[in-house]
């Protein structure tokens, strides 16, 4: 406990003066993190190395692509996502047959150009339309995912997905839903962030749940491949991707949101 205490608190005197003062600076943050990111996930599926290298290569430059050129280049929304497809279907055209199923499983190389660009495209450009927003994001899964740790320590009885994470019960799942779900509506509401009255109610109840289901995402995929935490970056929190696992699908439909005109 001390040691995640510690490494959580050097992380907020480093990280928080960054997302305060965005620009150039954030971006920064967001390349070092999107490739940790990768090689975490790299790491977790290719414990042999057998995976060959010019997969990675692509597969690296593709995630970069579709989280860093609609930002540096004004891009539209689709360029890179098209590019992003090309990408993954040269991946998914690869002869099998030359390669042992067991070694390669080659499905996850075009998913993690669209679960890790996409998400980590929406975080940067969350903070690059609006600190407060991102705030919202951000403290919303915090406060779901520490209502939900108190709820099911106090309250829980009923586990929620024994399979997936054994810890986590029923009664913290709401317990979290709700403390997220008061935040986020008083927050949105006293910060203005959204044009329509509709968008804060369907983001104030998303938020909490998407958090929860990246989340158990994660789960799976450390259950699936034997694994702990996705990384050791951070002595006793695990890497990047366990530490942005629950903002991820959420910061998704907030980018979404976004795009359609619905934030302030």
């Amino acid at each position: 406990m001390k040691e995640r205490v510690i490494t959580a608190i050097c992380l907020l005197i480093v990280v928080l003066p960054i997302i305060y003062f965005g620009g150039y600076l954030f971006l920064g943050l967001g390349l070092v993190a999107v490739a940790i990111a990768i090689f975490e996930m790299f790491a977790m599926h290719d414990k042999e190395k057998t995976v060959p290298i010019w997969i990675k290569l692509l597969t690296f430059a593709g995630i970069l692509y579709v989280v860093f050129f609609p930002t540096f280049f004004e891009s539209n929304l689709y360029d890179a996502d098209i590019v992003g497809c090309i990408i993954a279907l040269i991946l998914l055209s690869i002869n099998r047959k030359r390669m042992n199923s067991n070694e390669l499983n080659i499905r996850l190389y075009p998913i993690m150009i669209f679960y890790l660009g996409l998400s980590f495209r929406a975080l940067l450009q969350i903070r690059t339309n609006s600190l407060a927003l991102f705030i919202f994001l951000v403290v919303t899964v915090i406060l779901t995912d520490s209502g939900a740790y108190f709820a099911g320590r106090f309250f829980g009885k009923r586990k929620l997905a024994p399979k997936l994470s054994p810890k986590k019960t029923v009664e913290g799942a709401i317990g979290g839903f709700l403390i997220g779900l008061i935040f986020a509506l008083l927050f949105g509401i006293n910060q203005q962030l959204f044009a329509q009255t509709w968008t804060l109610i369907l983001l104030s109840i998303s938020i909490p749940i998407l958090s929860q289901l990246g989340d158990l995402t994660a789960s799976a995929f450390k259950r699936g491949y034997g694994i702990k935490d996705y990384g050791k970056i951070f002595p006793g929190h695990g890497g990047v991707m366990d530490r942005v696992d629950s903002q991820l699908l959420a910061a998704v439909l907030i980018y979404l949101i976004m795009l359609s005109g619905g934030i302030s």
